[in-house]
């Protein structure tokens, strides 16, 4: 499996997996607590302009699309999705505002918006660039409850549900082990 620093992974991949993952689940680490760091966060990406920020209904609404992004990228190894979520990133993104860009060869939705919106529209418009390139379905979060750290899933069958089998998928299959009660 692959995470947003292994390299040659496409550019929207990282992005949308690197926001995904500024929650560390399973430490209860946020490295966006506030509007201010998510800003600084969306300048190192390119994302925001030196001057811009977000306002505090953006900042709120960037948290609850990142969560509803983790559940949408967990349904991704089979666990169900909650409505909720699909409703609540339908609600982001028509307050973040796309439009069409061209070059000689390509066409690709931009950001439309300012500050805060602007940056949510980035990250929606590389959902669909994920989307359309076939990596969305790749995109998972890992199925073992404490970690949930986003990866993406570079199994030849598409059927990776741990970040890493080594931590995450060896301590999931012990602990069904230790809980059959086949076991001697």
């Amino acid at each position: 499996m692959a995470d947003a620093q292994s390299p040659g992974l496409p550019t929207d991949v990282v992005l949308l997996l690197d926001f995904v993952n500024t929650l560390d689940v399973e430490k209860l680490v946020d490295a966006v607590p506030t509007s201010d760091a998510l800003a600084t966060w969306s300048r190192a990406r390119g994302l925001l302009s030196p001057g811009e920020t977000f306002s505090p209904e953006a900042f709120k609404a960037a948290i609850e699309a990142r969560e509803a992004l983790r559940a949408v990228l967990l349904s991704h190894t089979g666990e169900p999705l909650p409505p909720a979520e699909l409703r609540t990133l339908d609600r982001v993104a028509a307050l973040s505002p796309l439009t069409l860009g061209f070059s000689p060869d390509s066409v690709r939705l931009r950001p439309a918006g300012t500050g805060g919106w602007k940056v949510l529209g980035g990250l929606f418009a590389a959902i669909v660039s994920t989307q359309q390139d076939g990596h969305w379905p790749r995109m998972k979060v890992c199925a073992a409850g404490a970690c949930q750290e986003a990866f993406f899933d570079t199994s030849k069958n598409r059927s990776g549900r741990w970040c890493s089998m080594a931590v995450c998928g060896n301590r999931t299959k012990l602990q069904r082990f230790r809980a059959s009660p086949s076991k001697r």
